[in-house]
């Protein structure tokens, strides 16, 4: 079998791939950079060790200059959205650090005659451009290297971990499609209006699941849900109770589809149907500085080993979706208490 995700260059060349230099983080990575090559640079080229302080103050500032002047103009192109391929983004960033060098440079030479400064050592203002340029595009190379490694690594995760999160979704589908489809053949003779209720809302249900996102709103998958307990209503009838309590804004929150559903599954396979009178299944989704969503309903106490181990199952494969989706700060729990298994997720607020 081919693997299509080896190769991320089709992707890199729709977006650019510098770091965010209007991001505070990347400008203080920048200047302890920049300043551990002008300590080097001053280090390298001092003359003699009582005007090493002074050659690293004038070092640092020229140096720093440049570059946080470089950050400023690549951040003002990202923002115009000149940036937008590996192609621009590599012309124009090499382009700008070139003519600031450049300039900074013979600033830097006029500065050093009208003060006096021992800076260039009498070497003339060509070989001082040339000089500073050369080694400004050597650095600027390395560090383009490693940001092209760097976005195409991401890339790579990130493409593996789409394909992981579908693998894992079609891992659930079959599940409940399953369940569904005996729902509606135990009504076909002795309820046939209910079994084709049934039917239509198995037919809404997977329109809305095998959608190719991995990714749907809160509210689609509340909704997707609904569905879910609609179709398991007419099997169970009065047996299956499901309170529900939203306190979030499920238009603004996204997860990984069919989060909600199987736990729901889980609690009416595991909990509601072996006892003999049902029981109720109370879902609470509170919005705070994460989300939070409990599912909790009675349970036999004496569960046979095969459904532990199907909970179990179900509740891994959603652990490891949330994982993936929110670069592993989503955290989902669950345990035994006052005769409730309860299940509990928490979704941080993810800033790209």
């Amino acid at each position: 079998m081919t693997n299509n995700n080896s190769n991320p260059d089709p992707a890199l060349a729709k977006h650019s791939y510098l770091p965010d230099f209007c991001h505070a983080d990347t400008n203080l990575i920048l200047i302890l950079v920049l300043e551990l090559i002008a300590i080097v640079l001053a280090i390298a080229s001092a003359s003699a060790a009582g005007s090493l302080t002074i050659h690293l103050a004038l070092m640092s500032l020229y140096i720093q200059w440049t570059g946080l002047t470089s950050a400023g103009l690549l951040c003002w192109l990202g923002r115009s959205g000149v940036l937008d391929s590996t192609f621009k983004a590599t012309l124009l960033s090499v382009l700008v650090v070139f003519m600031l060098s450049a300039t900074m440079a013979a600033l830097a030479y006029q500065i050093n005659d009208l003060l006096r400064l021992d800076l260039f050592r009498q070497q003339s203002l060509l070989l001082v451009i040339t000089q500073h340029v050369s080694v400004s595009l050597i650095l600027y190379g390395l560090a383009l290297r490693y940001f092209y490694v760097q976005y195409a690594a991401k890339a790579m995760i990130k493409a593996e971990s789409h394909a992981r999160l579908q693998a894992l979704q079609a891992r659930i589908r079959p599940h409940f499609l399953f369940n569904s489809l005996n729902t509606i053949a135990s009504l076909t003779y002795d309820e046939p209006e209910k079994a084709e209720h049934a039917i239509v809302s198995l037919a809404d249900l997977f329109r809305a699941s095998l959608r190719s996102e991995t990714q749907i709103s809160l509210s689609d998958e509340i909704e997707l849900t609904r569905e879910y307990i609609n179709l398991e209503s007419l099997r169970l009838g009065e047996r299956l109770q499901v309170n529900w309590d939203v306190q979030a804004d499920t238009d603004a929150w996204t997860l990984p589809a069919l989060t909600l559903q199987p736990l729901v599954e889980n609690a009416i396979y595991h909990g509601i149907e072996p006892l003999q009178h049902g029981g109720e299944i109370n879902i609470v989704i509170q919005q705070t500085a994460v989300l939070q969503i409990q599912i909790s309903n009675p349970i036999l106490q004496k569960s046979t080993t095969q459904h532990r181990q199907g909970n179990q199952m179900a509740l891994e494969n959603i652990r490891e979706r949330l994982s993936l989706s929110f670069q592993g700060r989503a955290k989902i729990s669950h345990l035994v208490e006052n005769g409730l298994y309860k299940v509990e997720i928490k979704i941080p607020v993810i800033i790209n």
